[in-house]
């Protein structure tokens, strides 16, 4: 378990993870709110406005010169999906207090940063700085393009909007280029007043000393907004699954052929699912993958071929790159191989490797204050807050039974294939 979990206000509570194992602090507020197809990319640009500029930092040359300060601290952003939900990090990485001079609280001057940038944005008549949202526009333009250009995401992304096309989970998270192009300084304004009213607040502190007065100063300036009807992250809707697999083919001038499969796998909200976790990995997760070591190496049907698995929106999905010629039979050869699965076709050494690889990869967890922010922010749903450590003692309880019966309960809802053109 983290050291404490504290309650701050109505709608927001602080994670302190006590660590000695690093020389800096980080500190992230992780802003949850529910999925917005009209109102995405507004919530989307927040993070990386916020931190690029403030009422007291109105220029990179003024917020740069305090980073300095700070012994040369780091501020990141970030926007992600998770479940149903947006999840809007901002936090700012320095050295640990430990190492300070003079016996200064780093952390909590970094704090204090934090929440002026958050609190306090560079804004005039309830609208963001013209000049400052344009530059923030053409980054997420860019960032989305980019996305679409690299064919292995655009795919995958394709498979989530086809599959879930009857579910907000399809929207991206960062919204349409059409979408970021529409923002104006009011609407970001009104989606920063949406967030600090509505949004359910995280603090993760991963350090090894709490900042003195963080509780106080995040619960006095949240008190300045009516927080009503803030979200409710416990629950989210799983895939709903399909009497008849969803085909779906799209041609582009591309060279290699892209296949995407998405299965609905059944999982307990509210809980870690390591069955869940065991049986993806065995499947598609690793070399020692069945994946892998049989449709990659043996049957050289892939260039690539890995299994991921979305346990809060229950399914899984195996990508892999093909020459078009092949795409019936790695089709053919996956769903065989997670059939070996369900028969328990699969050895004792390979089983314990991905026990091994799984527990060995929770604990490196441990070597990253960022994957340790990451894990907790990301655990939204669980109800124990249960660190990477214990997780990994969980997952060495997973018997070989458990992972075929889960594996008997995965079924293959839709399938994607971006092909050349002129393939037929």
């Amino acid at each position: 378990m983290p050291e404490r979990i504290n309650e701050i206000c109505y709608g927001a509570e602080e994670v302190f993870v006590k660590t000695d194992r690093f020389n800096t602090s980080e500190i992230s507020f992780n802003f949850y709110l529910p999925l917005d197809r009209e109102r995405v990319a507004e919530f989307a640009l927040l993070p990386f406005i916020l931190t690029s500029c403030g009422k007291n930092y109105p220029d990179f040359s003024r917020l740069n010169f305090m980073l300095s300060k700070l012994y040369g601290a780091d501020l990141f952003a970030s926007s992600e999906k998770i479940g149903d939900y947006l999840l809007l990090k901002m936090g700012v990485s320095t050295i640990d207090d430990r190492f300070a001079l003079d016996k200064e609280s780093i952390s909590s001057m970094s704090v204090d940063m934090l929440v002026d940038l958050i609190f306090n944005p560079k804004a005039e008549n309830d609208s963001f700085c013209a000049e400052d949202l344009a530059r923030e526009k053409r980054r997420a333009i860019e960032s989305i393009k980019s996305e679409m250009s690299e064919k292995r995401i655009y795919a995958a992304t394709r498979l989530i909007e086809e599959m879930f096309d009857d579910d907000i989970y399809s929207v991206k998270k960062c919204g349409t280029v059409k979408q970021v192009e529409a923002i104006t300084g009011e609407s970001l304004y009104s989606a920063w007043e949406y967030m600090l009213t509505h949004a359910f607040l995280r603090i993760n502190v991963v350090a090894s000393k709490e900042p003195a007065g963080i509780l106080d100063v995040v619960k006095e300036n949240l008190e300045k907004f009516e927080r009503k009807n803030v979200t409710d992250c416990s629950k989210t809707t799983p895939a709903r699954r399909r009497a008849l697999v969803k085909r779906v083919e799209e041609k582009m001038d591309v060279a290699q052929g892209k296949l995407v499969m998405g299965f609905n796998v059944t999982s307990n909200q509210g809980e870690d699912n390591t069955v869940l976790s065991v049986m993806a990995n065995l499947f598609g997760g690793g070399p020692y993958s069945l994946l892998f070591t049989n449709v990659r190496e043996k049957m050289s049907l892939c260039y690539y071929c890995a299994a991921s698995l979305v346990k809060e929106k229950g399914f899984m999905t195996v990508s892999s790159g093909i020459e078009p010629q092949n795409a019936e039979k790695a089709e053919k050869e996956i769903l065989n191989q997670l059939s070996k699965i369900g028969d328990g076709d699969f050895d004792d050494d390979t089983f314990k490797a991905v026990i091994r690889g799984i527990c060995d990869s929770l604990k490196t967890l441990n070597d990253s204050q960022s994957a340790l922010d990451t894990w907790y922010a990301n655990r939204i749903f669980i109800r124990q807050n249960y660190s990477p450590d214990e997780v990994a003692d969980k997952i060495q309880s997973v018997t070989r039974e458990e992972v075929s019966r889960a594996a008997r309960n995965v079924a293959l809802n839709t399938v994607y294939m971006l092909m050349p053109k002129g393939e037929k």
